[in-house]
């Protein structure tokens, strides 16, 4: 069972995403209900809707609207909007996926790459699969360094350099994601909470949002402070960042050097773009999700939130904002004070040049669930690997 937050308002949106694993074979639907709160706070069931697991595609999201039936057969209760995933594992015995497990751990990383192409549509499915097989064998760094060289290599241009949605950008989306917690507390959370608890101050510097020129110069002095606390926190923390990471960041590093050698920035945006782009800003953005606090941030909070992430991206990009967001070049003097040390940060952390023993916690039990995975989406790409497999030879 699961419950989401009580909502208010003619058009509600429930967004909290609930994980049911390891459902018994004999239950086949499941029933979504509609609760109303009454006077003395007690809530009482108003309408429900029962989906029939059967008729869900195995592997595949679906998003569509379902009509409510009243528990009483007055009034009509419209319609609810669900997005699904269902996932019918057929999970053997480990030493069944054998041969399938060599094929996926093989250096060349042939099947990791067949799969890319074929399944870019489940590619967070394939990545979270892959990088716990690859965790068991404590050969992540091979998996991460190897796939960004292979992007690298493709790539024509540095300023689109990792900015697609691809498996590698996804699988260090969900290492980062899951081995950075540590890092994040360190580096971001004070001025996190910080945001969060000062409820009378805010960031906001667009003149669209703000009533005076007084309150203008009090938000513009705030964000500047704040900006310079979280900017000294980030840079003090290179030694809280998992050594696997930075050692992939070191080889990633060094294969934008060995193609663009006369890309004086290369190796700062290339890194940047993990460690800013998809971890440290997100992170600021939408602190709930990466597990930072409990509930989500009040609205004048998010929009300070928003506004340091803002910053803080063009600093990693070293880039100072220009006049198509004039009200925001009061930041460019704090841009160019923190140029350098934003380089000699991201070259610190980036300084691990021999693959270490993974120093973050082993993932638990085996991974005969994950292997079942990758099997599944195999044998639904059968026909098109078989036809790679031939073009190839």
């Amino acid at each position: 069972m699961a419950r989401t937050k009580v909502k208010s308002g003619q058009d509600p949106v429930f967004d909290e995403t609930f994980d049911l694993d390891d459902i018994p074979p004999d239950v086949l639907t499941f029933t979504v209900t509609i609760m109303n709160r009454g006077r003395r706070a007690k809530d009482a069931e108003v309408a429900e809707v029962t989906v029939d697991m059967t008729s869900l595609k195995s592997g595949s999201e679906t998003e569509e609207w379902y009509n409510l039936r009243g528990v009483t057969p007055i009034g009509e209760w419209g319609s609810i909007r669900l997005r699904l995933r269902y996932l019918h594992d057929l999970i053997m015995p480990m030493e069944e996926y054998s041969p399938l497990k060599e094929l996926i751990l093989d250096a060349n990383l042939e099947v990791v790459r067949a799969l890319a192409e074929l399944r870019h549509s489940d590619r967070m499915q394939l990545a979270t699969a892959l990088l716990r097989i690859f965790r068991f064998e404590k050969k992540e760094a091979e998996l991460l360094s190897t796939l960004n060289r292979m992007e690298v290599e493709r790539e024509e241009e540095t300023s689109t350099l990792f900015r697609g949605a691809s498996l590698s950008t996804a699988l260090m989306d969900v290492y980062m994601k899951s081995v950075c917690t540590d890092f994040l507390h360190s580096a971001i959370f004070p001025t996190v909470h910080k945001i969060i608890e000062s409820r009378n101050q805010s960031c906001e510097l667009n003149p669209n949002k703000i009533e005076s020129t007084t309150e203008a110069c009090a938000n513009a002095e705030f964000l500047l402070q704040v900006l310079d606390d979280i900017t000294e926190s980030i840079f003090m923390s290179s030694e809280a960042c998992p050594r696997t990471l930075r050692y992939v960041c070191y080889c990633l590093q060094r294969i934008v050097m060995q193609k663009w050698p006369n890309e004086r920035f290369v190796r700062t945006r290339a890194v940047s773009g993990f460690i800013f782009l998809r971890l440290l800003c997100p992170a600021i953005l939408n602190p709930r999700s990466f597990n930072l606090i409990s509930e989500p941030p009040p609205p004048a909070a998010s929009r300070s939130l928003v506004m340091i992430a803002k910053c803080l991206q063009n600093l990693a990009n070293l880039v100072e904002f220009g006049a198509k967001e004039s009200y925001m070049e009061v930041v460019n003097p704090f841009i160019l004070k923190n140029k350098e040390r934003m380089v000699v940060f991201l070259d610190h952390l980036s300084s691990v040049r021999e693959k270490p023993y993974p120093d973050e916690e082993r993932v638990k039990g085996d991974p005969a669930r994950d292997l079942a995975i990758v099997h599944l989406l195999c044998e639904t790409s059968l026909i098109d690997l078989q036809t790679m497999t031939i073009s190839e030879k």
